[in-house]
């Protein structure tokens, strides 16, 4: 089956207000005035945009949503979420163009802006389901076991996992890999399914029913709709796209990808220790080259897919005294949850983290680096980045006293506060 003929592309994408901290209910409570106000708003202006006009309807919650042009517009524990129409590759950017104009007109942003100067996800979603105009034509459950080789292939590589996803990692996150979870449980029947030479459409949800691939809808990717009759496959929680044209650049290289499993035999599942993409190896330096060379190897424009990694990893660069000579990232944060708001139904809708928890990324020239957090001397563990290097710190940040300070040869080169996230 021609695969850019019939695979469609649907997505959840979410935006919230610009000062969204003036407004605590807007990003933690599903219905709020102003949300319905800006929902209304919203769907006025995709509308227009369409030359459609509005319906007034409920959601599978029985909140108030709007439909218009194929489009939904719902509300969302932390944003607005607007369901798109499925579509062809081909047709992403142009079918979602008028999304991206609808949420401008209306003022509303699809990233939360942060005091330090950072533009980062929602924290709504933005998920990608797979699948087809009709169950007939859908490609994945005619050919399931294309599925198992993706599962499989994004799991052996995280380089297109974590540069799309919020900014949390770990168990309870709202994307987590395989490793995170149950990994003999989820890893084992995974395999089994690889072995076998014809699978049914129901069988990849019906061997890993019991992980929270399926239970929970947590997972990259998720079996959770992959059920009859649309038999979608979603992607949970793709933080990064800002336009219709990034929409169009993360279905490409899922397409590019589906492609290439298409024929060929799945590589053996790797098995990691628990924590092992905790370390160094979750760092910006370390995923981008991996992804640079499995890029290449599929057809991407590499340079085009940057902006994700800058985005999610973003240089940090607010504050005075910034120095030349060294460079802190923000990192992929440890997920630590205080508190789970659920439905009565038991379904999640928001957690509550320990945002004290913090992970930086030092990228300095080579030799003769003192790093300091207060009183303390560290010992980061570096690794070679070009001609310097790189390591990765995580921090439990409790008060604004401590900073990092950066010392070359015994001179001074800045100072860095964890608790502001800028430089003094």
């Amino acid at each position: 089956m021609d695969l850019r003929s019939h695979l469609t592309f649907g997505f959840e994408q979410t935006f919230t207000i610009p000062d969204w901290w003036t407004e605590p209910g807007f990003v933690s409570t599903s219905d709020t005035p102003l949300k319905r106000q800006k929902m209304k708003d919203f769907a006025d202006a995709l509308a227009l945009e369409l030359n459609v006009s509005v319906r007034e309807s409920v959601d599978i919650w029985n909140h108030l949503q709007y439909e218009v042009g194929g489009f939904f517009v719902t509300m969302d524990p932390g944003s607005l979420e607007i369901k798109t129409p499925p579509c062809l590759l081909a047709d992403v950017e142009r079918v979602n163009a008028p999304m991206f104009v609808a949420a401008e007109r209306s003022g509303m942003v699809p990233w939360r802006t942060w005091w330090y100067g950072v533009k980062g996800g929602t924290e709504g979603g933005c998920h990608v389901n797979m699948g087809g105009f009709t169950p007939a034509t859908n490609p994945l459950r005619a050919h399931p076991e294309l599925v198992v080789r993706y599962f499989a292939w994004l799991h052996n590589h995280p380089e297109f996992h974590f540069p799309f996803m919020g900014p949390d990692v770990g168990p309870g996150g709202n994307c987590q890999r395989m490793d995170e979870q149950e990994v003999e449980n989820a890893l084992t029947p995974l395999q089994q399914l690889l072995e076998q030479r014809e699978i049914s459409p129901d069988a990849p949800r019906e061997a890993l029913k019991e992980t929270t691939l399926v239970k929970e809808k947590s997972s990259f990717p998720s079996l959770t709709k992959f059920k009859a009759p649309d038999y979608l496959l979603e992607d949970r929680a793709q933080e990064a796209p800002h336009t219709a044209a990034e929409l169009q650049l993360v279905c490409e290289w899922r397409m590019k990808l589906l492609e290439s499993l298409h024929d060929r035999e799945p590589a053996p599942l790797e098995r990691y220790p628990r924590g092992h993409w905790h370390g160094h190896r979750l760092s910006s330096t370390h995923l981008w080259e991996r992804f640079r060379k499995t890029a290449i190897m599929l057809g991407l424009d590499v340079a085009a897919y940057r902006v994700f990694f800058d985005r999610q990893f973003p240089l940090l660069q607010g504050g005075v005294n910034v120095p030349a000579s060294v460079e802190i990232r923000e990192g992929r944060r440890p997920r630590v949850i205080t508190a789970i708001q659920t439905r009565p139904d038991g379904t999640v809708i928001s957690k509550t983290l320990d945002t004290r928890h913090k992970r930086l990324e030092l990228h300095v020239p080579a030799g003769g680096w003192v790093v300091r957090y207060g009183k303390d001397i560290l010992s980061p563990d570096w690794h070679p980045e070009g001609e310097g290097h790189y390591a990765c710190l995580d921090l439990l940040v409790e008060g604004k006293e401590r900073v990092l300070e950066f010392t070359l040869d015994g001179v001074p080169q800045g100072r860095f506060s964890p608790f502001n996230m800028t430089w003094e």
